[in-house]
């Protein structure tokens, strides 16, 4: 059995749900003005494997490109996290 018949094979064996089942209910709830209005995301948590030295120059590279809005670049080496904390600019 060839590579191409294999896959091909195990393709047809799965089984796909359509796009209608995946997507989120409908509601009929209207938002009201105090919602509309959100106040920016200040905080952001993302994994991070720190591992091995070419994952931290990875990581590193990354949040180096990030705009320099942000006030605070936090890493949690043993929990796996880099938590990102904006600027609070309100401009309105």
């Amino acid at each position: 059995m060839t590579l191409v018949s294999w896959a091909k094979k195990e393709l047809a064996r799965l089984y796909f749900q359509s796009p209608k089942r995946l997507l989120p209910p409908q509601t009929t709830l209207k938002p009201s003005a105090e919602c509309v209005v959100a106040s920016p995301i200040s905080e952001v948590t993302m994994a991070a494997d720190l591992r091995c030295m070419e994952c931290q120059d990875r990581v590193a590279s990354i949040l180096s490109t990030i705009d320099n809005d942000l006030e605070s670049i936090v890493v949690h080496v043993v929990e796996k996290k880099v938590t990102l904390t904006r600027k609070r600019t309100i401009s309105l």
